[in-house]
């Protein structure tokens, strides 16, 4: 028994001796330093995140604010069309001879449909 276990701790200390203890140091180092790269790189990532996810709050709302604006832009236009055309009709009933034929077609045709 005592034969493998001399034999495994000559191989490795034989392997521990192939290693270069300059290279793994230097090796550990490169580790640190891309550790701390990294971690800053993570800090910086985090804090852009933070900010565009506060920006993003702020146009969705400004957004929704437009949004809300136009819609109420276009029910007023629509409504302001509508009464246009509404006159428009009267004024060709009452008024036949002011207008000319086609421009009356169109005016009953969109008053009716409308």
């Amino acid at each position: 028994m005592d034969l493998p276990e001399s034999a495994s701790r000559v191989f490795c200390g034989r392997i521990l001796s192939m290693v270069n203890t300059d290279d793994v140091n230097a090796i550990i180092l490169a580790q640190k330093n891309m550790l701390d790269r990294f971690e800053k790189t993570n800090e910086m990532l985090l804090n852009f995140n933070n900010l565009s996810s506060a920006r993003l709050q702020q146009m969705s709302e400004r957004f929704l604010h437009h949004t809300r604006t136009l819609v109420e832009m276009k029910r007023d236009l629509d409504s302001i069309f509508r009464r246009i055309r509404t006159l428009k009709g009267k004024l060709a009933r009452q008024h036949p001879e002011h207008i000319a034929p086609s421009t009356q077609g169109e005016l009953l045709e969109g008053h009716l449909g409308g």
